[in-house]
């Protein structure tokens, strides 16, 4: 007969061996990266958020205000993107190699999740900057849109849009691999304990 508890305990006892080096320099790996992304996050805000403000202070032009809040609105909403795609994958639970694995596996579909996200957010404000170019620019609301969005001043932005949707979805193609492997491997995991 079998004793399903000490199976259980076995189980455990398994899955709560040490991560692997290789997994758990991984981890501490991406962590720093995570700092430094938030470290870059709040350099973006001062210099964007603060030039913005300074300028729009100075300044007194309603133009210069609506960019401001503009930008504002851009960053609050960046950070509560990053703030919701962070939580909850700073470290393990357990110094376990499940818990390394559940959270290599967990930063991988944050940072997927990331790539539609910044997609959005690129979209939007490329809107909001051209509609602030052609309704407050100088030569924006002499000429009818489709003009102004094929103007020399304009046009190259057409191109590096391409360039970088074709990049997210290479890097969401890359992350659904990665995910992929990683699945197999907290399922190869979890069949032998």
């Amino acid at each position: 007969m079998r004793d399903t508890e000490l199976d259980s305990w076995r189980a455990q006892w398994r899955t709560a061996a040490p991560p692997p080096p290789d997994l758990k320099a991984r981890v501490e790996r991406e962590t720093r990266m995570m700092r430094r992304s938030v470290a870059g996050e709040l350099a973006v805000t001062l210099v964007f958020g603060g030039t913005t403000v300074v300028w729009a202070a100075l300044s007194r032009r309603t133009d210069v205000v609506v960019l401001a809040l503009g930008v504002w609105v851009f960053i609050a909403a960046a950070w509560t993107i990053s703030y919701l795609l962070r939580r909850d994958a700073w470290a393990p639970a357990t110094l376990s190699t499940t818990a390394y694995l559940d959270l290599s596996l967990l930063r991988c579909r944050r940072r997927r999740e990331s790539i539609a996200a910044q997609a959005v957010l690129y979209v939007l404000i490329l809107g909001f900057d051209l509609a602030w170019i052609y309704y407050f620019g100088r030569e924006g609301r002499s000429r009818d849109v489709l003009s102004f969005l094929t103007s020399g001043g304009v046009e190259w932005v057409w191109p590096v849009t391409a360039m970088l949707a074709i990049a997210a979805w290479r890097g969401r193609l890359s992350l659904s691999r990665e995910i992929e492997t990683l699945t197999r491997l907290r399922a190869d995991l979890a069949a032998v304990a």
